[in-house]
């Protein structure tokens, strides 16, 4: 199943820094890799040793993103994005959990290039998917988070309601251990003046040689979508 994303033009206009990258692959997940074991525990390491609390929020992909959730009316620092939350996990000394090998890499993905990632069970996710700011009558449960405050959040939407965002994924959605058709999101909120499209291509890239090294990825798709686009199209 190949998705497709629009962008609402209101959200577009309020963020006209977003910029995604979807890609859908093949894949074959397992409960747990050595080998990408020894990649995390090497950026972990690295990170405990270079960051600080404040440092992390002054990454580029991060600021940005916090930035974006100012803009919506949403508190950063009480709805942290996904890759400032793995990163204060780190510098907290509280580790990272291991879940399977799909949701592994997604957090060392998440960690090397400071994107914060959706990953999916591709078929629990509908073929039209909308990124728009939540309401206050979207219904949301967090993995793990129980139902989740979406309003004033970048929403991505399918058929059923809402099932993601930068800051936590649903239940409805998330990877299984069985999961072999994988639907990852990769999400920018950079400025252009920022090199952001180079950088989000460049971690387009790193994110499939990853796939097909740790997971046997196959049957690739990927796609790149921003606000920019929808405001041209509007």
């Amino acid at each position: 199943m190949t998705h497709h994303l629009t962008i609402d033009p209101h959200f577009a206009t309020l963020v006209p820094h977003f910029a995604m990258a979807m890609i859908e692959a093949q894949v074959a997940n397992t409960p747990y890799s050595i080998e990408l074991q020894r990649e995390i525990d090497r950026e972990v390491a690295h990170i405990a040793l270079t960051q600080t609390m404040e440092s992390i929020k002054q990454m580029e992909s991060i600021h940005f993103t916090r930035n974006a959730y100012k803009i919506l009316g949403k508190d950063p620092n009480r709805y942290r994005p996904a890759a400032e939350q793995l990163r204060r996990r780190i510098v907290n000394k509280k580790g990272l959990y291991t879940i399977n090998a799909i949701v592994d890499l997604g957090n060392l993905l998440s960690l090397i290039t400071g994107f914060s990632m959706g990953l999916f069970d591709a078929p629990s996710v509908g073929r039209d998917v909308v990124m728009r700011v939540g309401t206050n009558a979207d219904q949301f449960e967090g993995i793990g988070r129980g139902e989740l405050n979406v309003e004033g959040l970048p929403l991505y939407c399918d058929k059923q309601g809402p099932f993601a965002n930068p800051t936590s994924d649903s239940e409805r959605t998330k990877v299984k251990n069985n999961t072999s058709e994988l639907l990852l999101f990769i999400n920018s909120f950079t400025p252009s003046e920022q090199n952001a499209k180079e950088a989000l291509i460049e971690a387009t890239e790193l994110t499939i040689s990853m796939l097909k090294r740790f997971l046997n990825a196959k049957e690739i798709v990927s796609q790149y979508h921003s606000a920019k686009e929808t405001l041209l199209l509007s």
